[in-house]
């Protein structure tokens, strides 16, 4: 059940409702009543898992003339829409009668409004996060039909369960929506994906060891999955390429994004993979120019960015943490060197606490 209804038990009541229309074979007050309750709800919500999941296992015909209700609904909005029994302006209506349409004849017609609905989706990329109607549901449809959205759009999917939600629907559909290792558009993640590609599945699988988003610093486990990846793509040569990708990070964005955070945002699903290349190449054997390379992503992930609202204070901390597990001469350093320019309270906090267990 999703998490944005405030009052769950009213999707008892409407589901009653529900019934009562099907077991008259009313389906034209059916079709009205999921519209009704899907407006009421809010757009997070719409008519319900368990309303949706019921109108699944209705008689294939039944499911059929409701999607063709409202999809007539749909092209003709204007003349089906009315403010007073459904409480949402227009394109919020039309944006409602096309996920639950898709979601009333999953498994039977992929075609149900399929041009609209790509419509929507394309509209997704670019977007710092996905603000709409279940959007996810909207792909689910798309990718069943063997039609996968543009990386773009899986791109936006990851931003918003990072920063914005986390509905189970849609965590669930990133784990069968394919698509880059990373999300392009930032320089560093555009080489970073060139060079992976020419290395081949070890890379890949390298860069899908993310740091969890919660955590401040690398468990032991992460450290020991990190070991036998780092023997499987070649230590020298991943610390090679992660210095070159740490050069390309805090350049301007390759794809300008839409939203709050400005066009030159960082991708925050993108910072997980960052932070966890910073704690990669504390497991390797210390070298002064890893501890330069961490020490200069710590500088430059609190700089400012043109056209940007937030900066990755979490990956300055990352590169901290793995400049304290060197421990080396050249690290500390590196850490003396940043207690006397980092201004960002945080951060100087974990430099200090670095240099005292040192």
């Amino acid at each position: 059940m999703s998490r944005w209804l405030s009052h769950p038990e009213i999707l008892l009541e409407q589901a009653a409702v529900h019934r009562g229309y099907a077991e008259s074979g009313d389906l034209p007050g059916l079709a009205r009543s999921v519209m009704e309750a899907a407006c009421h709800n809010g757009s997070m919500t719409g008519p319900g898992p368990q309303a949706m999941e019921w109108l699944r296992h209705l008689p294939d015909s039944d499911r059929m003339e409701l999607a063709r209700i409202w999809a007539q609904w749909h092209a003709g909005a204007e003349d089906a829409w009315s403010g007073e029994a459904y409480r949402r302006d227009l394109a919020y209506f039309r944006a409602e009668l096309l996920v639950v349409t898709t979601g009333v004849v999953r498994g039977l017609d992929h075609d149900v409004l399929a041009a609209e609905r790509q419509a929507a989706l394309a509209k997704l990329a670019g977007e710092y996060i996905a603000y709409g109607h279940r959007d996810w549901e909207l792909a689910e449809a798309e990718i069943e039909a063997g039609r996968i959205p543009e990386a773009a759009v899986l791109a936006t999917f990851r931003r918003t369960v990072i920063d914005y939600h986390a509905e189970p629907g849609l965590r669930e559909l990133l784990t069968r929506f394919p698509g880059p290792v990373l999300n392009p558009g930032e320089a560093w993640v555009d080489q970073t994906l060139e060079d992976a590609a020419k290395g081949g599945e070890p890379w890949q699988r390298l860069l899908d060891h993310r740091a969890p988003v919660g955590a401040g610093a690398p468990s032991a486990k992460w450290l020991r999955t990190g070991r036998d990846l780092l023997d499987a793509a070649g230590p020298e040569s991943v610390r090679r390429h992660v210095h070159r990708w740490f050069e390309l990070v805090g350049q301007e964005r390759t794809i300008p994004l839409r939203g709050s955070q400005g066009e030159g945002a960082y991708d925050p699903y993108n910072v997980q993979a960052l932070r966890a290349l910073a704690w990669l190449l504390s497991l390797l054997p210390p070298r002064h120019d890893t501890c330069d390379a961490l020490a200069r992503l710590v500088e430059t992930s609190l700089r400012g960015l043109p056209h940007c609202g937030l900066h990755p204070v979490r990956v300055a901390e990352a590169g901290v943490v793995s400049l304290g597990r060197i421990g080396s001469p050249d690290a500390r350093v590196e850490l003396e060197g940043l207690s006397k320019r980092v201004t960002h309270k945080s951060v100087l906090r974990r430099v200090d606490r670095a240099l005292a267990a040192g």
